[in-house]
């Protein structure tokens, strides 16, 4: 009797158990079915794919920079700039950046994940709350700089002179012995094998008279940051162990406004300290973060960073969502007190 009870018990819980997991599944399929009804007939994400761009995101950064002229060719007359990407994954701000920046221009994409960035632009797997990402960061830009200087040789043409055969002209304004005495002082001044760990990190960057070792120690000209959580990935994409847990460590939206809120502070002060580590005086920082009682605390730390910090929603972000960006320019110098700035 006992028996055909047990068995008559076991019956009843496989069935609820059954009935709930098609309930479950019955949900998720029409949650799956909203979004991608939804991002079918999204504007930007139709234009995404006919201008054959990563993802809808890559319209906020255009947008942001229509009215700000982050890194506008015609606001920076033509100069190159070192932008640094934070969470870049899949690569659409990459994009923008490289249609935006003029000529010769440095762009990194920085993201947990690995991802492949468009042609033009470089990428680097890594956790940005590591100091060695940021170490890996500078020198990335330091030997950019070197191979910027390594192109004077290009212009450098050996030519016959008709009325002394035997003899040879530079065809340039400066002797190549004088480029050569050049090339080899900035390499000496970029000292890419030194660790920057071992660096006075008391030493104000102010009381250094070479402008060359200032920009070196910030190389960046602008920071952009759209983190948000990595996409599910095979174990051995994360071999390489640049991160703990990043499903921990980053922050996506749950649709509980508190949580993806109080999350999003957490990645924008991420962003903020690596752009006080490796941003140049005056440069630019754009930042996502969604909306709630924190980002006024936030506020209040970039203007003690930044000359002007200006809250903006691009017309490609969605009406309903919280996200927001914040758009920073001019820093106010080299050096930031960080212990200071967050701790008031």
């Amino acid at each position: 009797m006992s028996r055909h009870i047990n068995v008559l018990k076991s019956s009843i819980l496989m069935t609820i158990r059954n009935f709930s997991t098609s309930i479950s599944l019955l949900s998720n399929s029409s949650s799956s079915n909203r979004w991608l009804n939804r991002q079918n007939s999204d504007f930007y994400t139709r234009r995404a794919k006919a201008e054959n761009l990563k993802s809808r995101a890559a319209f906020k950064l255009l947008q942001i920079d229509e009215k700000f002229h982050i890194f506008n060719k015609s606001s920076n007359n033509g100069k190159s700039l070192n932008v640094l990407d934070l969470g870049a994954a899949p690569g659409a701000w990459n994009q923008v950046a490289l249609e935006r920046c003029s000529k010769n221009s440095k762009i990194l994409g920085v993201d947990i994940l690995p991802y492949q960035p468009p042609n033009g632009a470089s990428a680097l797997q890594g956790n940005i709350l590591s100091k060695g990402t940021h170490l890996q960061i500078k020198n990335f830009f330091k030997l950019s700089a070197l191979e910027k200087k390594n192109k004077i040789f290009d212009d450098v043409e050996i030519v016959s002179n008709n009325d002394t055969s035997d003899k040879t002209l530079i065809n340039s304004d400066v002797s190549i012995i004088e480029k050569e005495a050049e090339l080899s002082l900035l390499t000496k001044k970029l000292n890419i094998n030194d660790n920057i760990d071992n660096d006075n990190e008391n030493e104000n960057p102010n009381d250094i008279n070479d402008n060359d070792k200032i920009e070196n120690k910030y190389p960046v000209d602008v920071v952009l940051s759209d983190m948000y959580v990595p996409f599910i990935q095979p174990a051995i994409a994360f071999r390489s162990k640049t991160t703990n847990n990043p499903y921990f460590r980053m922050a996506n939206t749950t649709g509980l406004a508190f949580k993806d809120h109080t999350m999003s502070m957490d990645l924008c002060d991420a962003a903020l300290i690596t752009a006080i580590d490796l941003l140049k005086k005056n440069g630019s920082f754009v930042v996502k973060f969604f909306t709630g009682e924190e980002d006024k605390l936030l506020e209040k730390r970039l203007l003690k960073v930044f000359k002007k910090v200006h809250r903006f929603k691009p017309k490609a972000c969605r009406l309903e969502s919280r996200e927001c960006y914040f758009v920073a320019l001019h820093k106010r110098d080299y050096e930031i007190d960080k212990v200071r700035l967050f701790a008031n």
